[in-house]
């Protein structure tokens, strides 16, 4: 019997477990949601995706727009490539506005039974220095 494939072992909820941003030189880590972020990431059988991720609050009142920087939604469809383990998140809404419309590529890898690392393929650029951001995601039951 046959390994299942990256997209049919993506399918389901996962429960954000860390979001980490590497400068590319010099090799310093930095934690912008901090160390005990809060998000989902679904992926579902017919091709679709969606992910939050935040910064646990306080906030100063329910009417103030969080950051940016700690807030991160979008959603549209997915592809995974095999060969290159890869998912390619196309996105269709996004807080962020210059991801809109958008294609997210991220690396795949399965660690542990219920571990999912996606990151970055390429360097982007935050304050001005190169980094790669990794995010772990742990698995949820079904309910």
């Amino acid at each position: 019997m046959s390994e299942p494939s990256i997209r049919e072992r993506l399918v389901g909820c996962w429960r954000l477990a860390g979001y980490e941003v590497t400068a590319a030189e010099g090799g310093e880590t930095d934690r912008p949601l901090g160390d005990n972020p809060l998000g989902t990431i679904l992926y579902t059988p017919d091709g679709y995706m969606s992910a939050q991720l935040a910064r646990p609050g306080p906030y100063n009142d329910d009417d103030q727009e969080p950051d940016a920087y700690y807030y991160i939604a979008y959603s549209g469809p997915y592809d995974a490539d095999e060969q290159a383990g890869t998912v390619a998140h196309h996105l269709q809404v996004s807080v962020i506005p210059s991801w809109l419309g958008t294609t997210q590529l991220r690396q795949v890898r399965f660690c542990e039974p219920g571990t999912l690392v996606l990151s970055a393929s390429e360097p982007h650029p935050r304050d001005g220095t190169p980094t790669t951001t990794t995010i772990t995601w742990s698995r949820q039951p079904p309910r």
